[in-house]
């Protein structure tokens, strides 16, 4: 089940990034030195479907947007399995963009 504190790779052909997320209750709440994530999520056996919202709270040339976008809205959809999910998806704000997410749990 994808309950738990979860460190998370995202990447885009643009860049890659890692942060941290938090999911309880079909809830996702997490972050970087950079974007706040929330969102939500469903599972139904090990499949899993949601969508989660990256906004910038810092600015940090270092820490550039996967997008290069201040804000996105991510559709995503994968599979989670023992300690470990892997996600793909798009942004409404750029729909050309693939992303990917792999997610490895660090504490229920």
């Amino acid at each position: 089940m994808l309950e738990g504190l979860y460190k998370v790779e995202f990447e885009t052909p643009r860049r890659k990034a890692v942060g941290i997320i938090f999911a309880r209750d079909g809830q996702l709440h997490g972050g970087s030195s950079s974007f706040a994530y929330v969102g939500s999520y469903e599972q139904v056996g090990h499949k899993i479907s949601g969508v989660v919202t990256a906004r910038l709270h810092t600015s940090d040339p270092n820490r550039p947007s996967i997008f290069d976008l201040n804000e996105v809205r991510i559709d995503f959809r994968g599979v989670e399995k023992n300690s470990f999910a892997s996600v793909e998806g798009t942004a409404a704000e750029a729909p050309s963009v693939e992303f990917k997410a792999f997610l490895t749990r660090l504490s229920d």
